[in-house]
């Protein structure tokens, strides 16, 4: 395939954006033609439009215009992140939790002399609800029986929550302020928990009336909220949460529908790692285990000048994530930001990089360029393609599922984690069930839409494509059915 990449390159060379329908033959003037009324279409007269589509059997160009600009990726950057895990990784990897103590326990006596310590290992789906092996509370039931057969029923010192396997601050320091406290903004934790977010609920009233918060759902204590949150006539959640890690204060702003009781808005939880010591601690002593000390964590402790748990962790029971495949299913299906953080920050991780965002980012960039891609203008700054700072281009997205495809031992669980156009996950609304068997992940952010993934034609060509356009002026909407159209255009591709 190194022999089909360079024919890719050679070919793209010769075939310049401005100049690329003369090269084409008559086979592809359908196509092309399709590709040339998207490209100027009037909602993308503002707009920087770029696709290229290749054969993945023969390494031919099947269409492109402008396949070497650098655009904001969106959540097609995923494909880059959950491809990079899988080769790290491998499928089978697992991130692993573990439940330790300091000090002495007294077993004849059942009594701990020290602190219970949850140590986490970067698992992104402790709580999880996107498995059913996850779900809920599972993990506290399965905690509380680890303790308790420990002989425990009494405990001197505290729970505390150990999150140091990643950096403190894991942020994408490039997120943008409106992102950052939605629940699709959750930062990745050391030991993430719930999916890093929280749910306020609301009552509404009349038209223009101030929304009234009615509670939390894995809420921390100690959160205030200044809320100017209003009831409008609307029927979806338009409220937007800012606020930052770590922080106890939240700036409530928008709009809901009028008139409903306990709505709930979603929002980024500010320390996971706490939350998950809090209820660790709620669940012993809801079954008679004493408690002494207060929940708390490594960083609070730190933050507070406090004596930190004695380093000698005597280890009791590790828990499994998910497999690495399976995680991946769920972050490409549904496009979930944190769990492509998470497999940013361990296979960075593995290949070297200090577990923080920029370092394993750009160890990223150096493992495909080490693979053969051409890096030039590849810009990235996250793992989810939420930070505003990226950028790929449609030659290095394509050589990314062209390498997955042909030399990749991971394929199959790669191309099973893509949804399936019109049946499931972001893309289960497009294409209206015109095209089958159409693999793809969509990308969305402000004023940003792309498309990228696997085809194969009505003739039976496998074809890898990638589409995207930045800085449109119509809707989101709008600008996924000028795609939508190109990507049916190709499934029709007969020659």
């Amino acid at each position: 395939m190194r022999k089909l990449s360079a024919l890719l390159f050679v070919v793209l060379i010769l075939t310049d954006a401005c100049t690329v329908h003369k090269a084409l033959n008559g086979k592809k003037e359908n196509l092309q033609s399709g590709t040339e009324e998207t490209a100027h279409c009037d909602a993308f007269k503002t707009a920087v439009f770029s696709f290229l589509a290749q054969d993945l059997n023969t390494g031919e160009v099947i269409a492109a215009y402008n396949p070497y600009k650098s655009l904001k990726p969106a959540s097609t950057l995923k494909l880059l992140t959950t491809a990079t895990a899988l080769e790290v990784l491998g499928p089978d990897y697992t991130f692993k939790t573990k439940l330790a103590y300091t000090g002495t326990l007294h077993k004849k006596l059942h009594y701990l002399d020290g602190n219970l310590i949850i140590i986490g290992g970067g698992d992104p789906a402790l709580g999880s609800k996107y498995f059913e092996e996850t779900k809920g509370k599972q993990f506290l039931v399965e905690f509380l029986e680890k303790i308790k057969n420990l002989g425990i029923d009494s405990v001197s010192g505290s729970v505390i929550a150990d999150a140091r396997y990643f950096d403190r601050n894991s942020t994408p320091p490039t997120w943008s302020w409106q992102n950052m406290g939605q629940y699709y903004g959750a930062s990745p934790n050391g030991l993430t928990v719930y999916d890093n977010y929280f749910s306020i609920l609301f009552d509404t009233g009349n038209y223009g009336d101030t929304a009234e918060i009615t509670g939390l759902v894995h809420g921390l204590p100690g959160l205030t909220f200044e809320n100017y949150v209003t009831a409008d006539t609307i029927s979806y959640d338009n409220a937007y949460v800012f606020g930052a890690p770590y922080s106890n204060h939240l700036i409530l702003k928008g709009e809901l529908p009028v008139n409903r009781k306990n709505f709930a808005v979603k929002a980024a939880s500010p320390d996971p790692a706490f939350l998950a010591a809090l209820q660790l601690d709620s669940v012993l002593r809801a079954n008679n285990v004493i408690v002494t000390g207060e929940a708390t964590t490594v960083r609070r402790l730190e933050m507070e000048g406090k004596q930190l748990p004695a380093t000698e962790y005597r280890i009791f029971y590790v828990k499994k994530s998910p497999s690495l495949d399976s995680i991946i299913k769920q972050t490409n299906t549904h496009s979930i930001n944190l769990f492509a953080e998470h497999c940013l920050l361990a296979s960075g991780e593995q290949s070297g990089a200090k577990k923080e965002v920029v370092a394993c980012a750009d160890s990223m960039v150096s493992f495909w360029e080490k693979k053969g891609m051409d890096t030039q203008g590849l810009s990235v700054y996250d793992g989810s393609g939420l930070s505003h700072y990226d950028a790929v281009n449609a030659v290095q997205m394509i050589f990314l599922l062209n390498y997955m495809k042909n030399r990749s031992n991971y394929f199959k669980e790669f191309y099973n984690s893509l949804p399936i156009a019109g049946k499931t996950g972001t893309v289960e609304n497009i294409l209206n069930n015109t095209a089958t068997g159409v693999r793809v992940k969509s990308g969305t952010i402000s004023r940003v839409k792309a498309y990228a993934g696997y085809l194969t034609t009505r003739s039976g060509r496998e074809i890898a494509f990638s589409m995207n356009v930045n800085n449109f002026d119509c809707t989101s909407r709008e600008a996924a059915s000028q795609l939508e159209r190109l990507i049916f255009l190709l499934t029709e591709f007969d020659k």
